[in-house]
């Protein structure tokens, strides 16, 4: 009986919880300031902005716990920001007013927006109101609160495609939250250079989070080895024939709904330098006034110019029938897509530059400014004349380059 009892002891124990000192973790660690993963904390990257124009964010309720959501840096970031979430009631009506100064301006897409780049310093909002959340989140927060559709609407014309690689913008011209404030924070205060440092700790959440989706086995599948050569140039650039290429597009009456449109096309032919530059004539509502200053040409210019069709013949006859094209980014020769044949073999600079170089490129100045190259502009019209001459510059750059595929 003895044995039998001590056997017993030995069930007990062993079945018995172990102390709480002692047991597995469960789950992540967080980081209870930025609510990421103690791997993935944000708080050391994050550098602490003043800004003399206030700010406030209405945020959509779902994008409050968003692994992703940017305006979690503007809480780390920007002490100073007022950020609301909004919580709707039994009704799901996402209405929250918030007292602000006359002057206050909403940063939201609409047809009538003004592009802040063209106000005059001594019309800019102290205040700047910003929605956050998806577009259709910011929709709906918008529609949902009359005081935010009556304030003064201005817009951005954002100088780069989102950065927001892991959630999908629904436009080439759209941005995430902390991009729109960073780009609306450089003409408001041009000489405050802190709300930059925002934009390095952004990229650097994206890539962090790039990198783990990369290492991560997924529940069920396994991860495929990639069918690339990691080092190699686009054999487009080593074509005689290449011809390089830049595009102005603009949203029809500047309606955000609208189909973008292109409105000029410029590009040079390496073989002999060759320039070729022609406004189109658009097919729906004219860009706006401030748009189009913007681009750096004129109504009465556009007046005179030739329907898409007109142009696209012109340019098959100049680049001829295989000859392939580049431009500095991808979002150039997408918005291209009624100017360029399915068929002609095309190269993005700014991927073979990352490809050369295992590196992120940044924007096309800063590529060139970092590999010690200099600035040309070409004699095409606008600000199409530096973008042009620029992707030139790098084309040449990359056609001398001679990297073993890795």
């Amino acid at each position: 009986m003895q044995w039998q009892f001590a056997l017993a002891v030995v069930r007990a124990v062993s079945t018995m919880p172990r102390p709480l000192e002692a047991a597995e973790p469960i789950g992540r660690a967080l980081c209870y300031r930025c609510l990421r993963p103690v791997a993935m904390c944000l708080c050391a990257l994050v550098q602490q902005v003043r800004t003399r124009t206030k700010l406030v964010v209405l945020q959509h309720p779902k994008e409050r716990r968003h692994p992703f959501g940017t305006a979690r840096l503007m809480r780390l970031a920007m002490p100073d920001a007022r950020i609301e979430t909004v919580h709707g009631g039994f009704d799901e009506v996402l209405r929250h007013e918030i007292e602000v100064a006359e002057d206050a301006a909403v940063l939201y897409p609409h047809k009538d927006a003004i592009d802040l780049a063209t106000m005059p310093r001594d019309q800019l909002p102290s205040t700047l109101v910003l929605l956050d959340g998806t577009w259709s989140h910011a929709k709906k927060l918008y529609q949902h609160n009359e005081w935010v559709q009556r304030l003064r609407h201005v817009r951005i014309e954002p100088p780069r495609p989102s950065n927001y690689r892991i959630r999908k913008e629904p436009q080439a011209d759209f941005v995430s939250t902390v991009e729109a404030l960073v780009y609306a924070l450089s003409i408001l205060e041009p000489e405050n250079e802190g709300p930059q440092s925002l934009l390095s700790a952004f990229d650097r959440m994206i890539d962090r989070q790039i990198e783990v989706l990369d290492v991560v086995q997924k529940h069920g599948r396994q991860k495929r080895e990639r069918n690339k050569e990691s080092r190699k140039l686009s054999p487009c650039l080593q074509s005689e024939d290449l011809v390089v290429c830049y595009g102005e597009s603009a949203l029809p009456g500047g309606d955000p709904s609208g189909l973008r449109e292109l409105v000029q096309w410029s590009a040079v032919r390496l073989r002999d330098g060759a320039l070729f530059d022609e406004l189109i004539r658009p097919s729906q509502a004219w860009p706006s006034d401030e748009r189009l200053s913007h681009m750096g040409f004129s109504r009465a210019d556009l007046e005179g110019a030739s329907p898409l069709g007109d142009v696209r013949a012109r340019f098959e006859q100049f680049a001829g029938d295989a000859a392939p094209v580049c431009a500095w980014t991808k979002t150039t020769l997408d918005w291209a897509s009624g100017m360029l044949d399915a068929s002609r073999p095309r190269a993005v600079l700014k991927i073979d530059y990352s490809n050369l170089k295992s590196r992120r490129a940044s924007y096309c100045e800063s590529m060139m400014a970092r590999e010690g190259l200099a600035e040309r502009a070409v004699a095409a019209r606008g600000r199409a004349g530096l973008r042009l001459g620029n992707a030139v510059v790098v084309a040449d750059w990359l056609r001398q380059q001679r990297v073993e595929p890795g």
